[in-house]
């Protein structure tokens, strides 16, 4: 299985990737555009999770953050269906708080893609500033969340 840490950092990468080649007008080739999902999952998480509740997360949480979106979707569609999906997920308790953080990443992802002409050097300028600043606002969070899922997942 891949590896799941660093959800974020490869998310934001793979944000950036699409969004510049989206501007290189190459709609065909987008990378993995689910990994650039964020989402605001419920606190709804029991105070205690189970081992199998804790790798089904895991095994959740991986598909969707590393499945290619499906071809025929544009940029917009594969960050709302990412981010969908990964609102769907319920974290364990002790990840919740920094799971949130990951999906409202996402949606800041999608919010800077958002009208903006990424054909334009100013465009992608603008884009690129702010992925840079969602990741260094998720920087405590992601940390977080890496180690957890290091320590917790089979498939980390």
């Amino acid at each position: 299985m891949r590896a799941l840490t660093t959800p974020f950092r490869a998310g934001l990468s793979a944000a950036a990737a699409v969004v510049l080649l989206a501007a290189c007008g190459s709609d065909d080739e987008q990378p993995d555009a689910a990994s650039t999902a964020t989402s605001s999952s419920s606190a709804s998480s029991p105070a205690t999770t189970s081992d199998e509740e804790v790798q089904a997360f895991c095994t959740e949480a991986e598909t969707v953050l590393t499945t290619p979106p499906d071809a025929g979707l544009t940029q917009q569609e594969a960050l709302d269906r990412t981010i969908a999906d990964l609102e769907e997920l319920d974290p364990p308790a002790e990840i919740s708080a920094d799971w949130d953080v990951l999906v409202q990443t996402f949606v800041g992802v999608r919010e800077a893609v958002a009208d903006v002409d990424l054909t334009t050097p100013e465009g992608q300028a603008s884009v690129e500033e702010e992925l840079a600043g969602l990741e260094a606002g998720a920087t405590d969070a992601q940390t977080r969340l890496d180690a957890w899922l290091t320590e917790n997942c089979d498939n980390a």
